[in-house]
């Protein structure tokens, strides 16, 4: 391996260790040993159910507008529907 790619490899290294760390102090555990790996992964899933929620709070604010309008009931259905396929 190069120089240049082992000093890459430490530098990448470096910033997850890092991060696992900063994850620790935060509170952030899997309850698998909390490996960089499984906090990464951990990490991932929550910011994934975030965007979820996210999502879906936001279809619901729309759904709620057009319920104020009486030729946009459907619109308002429809919209929730889509949430559930």
């Amino acid at each position: 391996m190069s120089t240049l790619r082992q000093a890459a490899h430490l530098a990448v290294a470096a910033q997850r260790e890092k991060l696992a760390h900063w994850m620790r102090s935060m509170g952030y555990a899997t309850g698998h040993g909390d490996t960089i790996e499984a906090l990464l992964d951990h990490l991932g899933t929550q910011i994934a159910e975030g965007l979820e929620a996210e999502v879906l709070m936001e279809r619901e604010a729309c759904a709620k507008v057009c319920d104020e309008y009486a030729q946009a009931k459907y619109a308002a259905i429809a919209i929730r529907a889509r949430g559930n396929k």
